[in-house]
């Protein structure tokens, strides 16, 4: 396959970051990448008052790295017209208290953490108002000691034309079959591209390597300015790095309490959604504005459990965009973690 040109890097990558909810692995020069981001984001912070970023909305070609899918579809939610920043602190804070209760089982030798996710989203091609959704899981083992040899399987569901959206034959799958699977040691696994940082040694939010975990702050307000750190000093970047976090599935209980707890600290939170249905189980849905969209992480109150993510259109979009209205859920995911006793085993 022959390497993408910068500007394709940069298209992909921002379907990486600014969706970050894809799990179809795309072979692109990662580091590249981050930097093209890096720059498109500076010019954009450099743009007039009022001026509109350009963005590409086909989002599933973002890479798999983390093992992330989504699950979602329509709803009639009048996104960003409910809901305030106090109620989604009082919402953090309690999800926060009941996370640090959290007694958890620790991972023995031998043994693996199971991840998987379920994905529900749709794609715009780019330019014009055609859509698809595709329905889609993925499952992953990380072992023990992640120096060993992870697995990555894919499940491919349905890919449909959105209804009043239709393209001509069938849309495009991803370059992934159904039930394929990956496995390499510390889950560097064949499509990526030559040079991607060795995931045992380098820790980031969406690849918590115990290094990174335990680096990581214990103060809320710590916690937030670490998550603005990598999210480009942006409070939308480090909501989306939290997100990033929350769903990879691999935090302990008490630092998943602290994520909680610093977001509760950032502005323009709000309870988007009181009642929100995810992949069988409901909860509280809480978001920030992200260009065209709202980002939303989704919690049992319950139990605390953060069960998945959301992006909802915040506004109609143009015909050029996909044409998709205010409320439609344009991604979501539903994640599961459990351990189990070898590579492959489900609970």
């Amino acid at each position: 396959m022959s390497e993408p040109t910068e500007p394709q890097t940069l298209d992909r990558v921002l379907d990486a970051a600014l969706a970050r909810a894809a799990d179809e692995p795309v072979q692109f020069d990662v580091a590249a990448g981050r930097n093209a981001l890096a720059a498109a984001l500076r010019e954009r912070a450099e743009q007039p008052a009022g001026a509109r970023p350009h963005r590409r909305v086909r989002w599933l070609a973002a890479a798999a790295a983390v093992g992330v899918l989504t699950a979602g579809g329509l709803s009639a939610l009048t996104v960003g017209d409910s809901g305030s920043s106090a109620t989604a602190a009082e919402e953090l804070t309690r999800a926060a208290d009941l996370a640090a209760r959290v007694v958890e089982r620790p991972i023995a030798p031998g043994q693996y953490r199971y991840v998987r996710t379920r994905y529900d989203g749709i794609t715009v091609e780019y330019g014009s108002d055609k859509a698809y959704r595709t329905d889609m899981a993925n499952e992953q083992w990380i072992p023990a000691d992640r120096r060993d040899e992870w697995k990555l399987m894919f499940h491919i569901g349905s890919v449909k034309w959105l209804p009043g959206h239709e393209g001509e034959g069938k849309p495009d799958g991803g370059p992934f079959k159904d039930g394929q699977e990956f496995v390499a040691k510390c889950g560097m696994y064949s499509y990526f591209a030559e040079g991607y940082p060795d995931r045992c040694t380098v820790g980031s939010f969406s690849n918590p390597t115990p290094g990174f975990v335990a680096a990581l702050p214990k103060d809320p307000k710590d916690m937030l300015a670490k998550l603005r750190e990598a999210g480009h000093a942006d409070d939308a970047g480090a909501f989306a790095e939290a997100r990033e976090a929350l769903r990879s599935g691999q935090y302990p209980a008490e630092v998943r309490a602290t994520i909680f707890r610093a977001l509760a600290l950032l502005p323009g939170l709000v309870v988007t959604d009181k009642r929100a249905n995810l992949d069988g189980k409901e909860g509280v849905a809480l978001g920030k504005r992200y260009y065209d969209d709202f980002a939303e992480i989704i919690i049992d109150p319950a139990n605390g459990d953060f069960i998945g993510t959301r992006e909802v259109v915040a506004e109609d979009q143009a015909d050029d965009k996909g044409g998709l209205k205010k409320g439609t859920v344009r991604q979501s995911s539903a994640v599961t973690t459990a351990i189990v006793g070898s590579l492959g085993a489900r609970p």
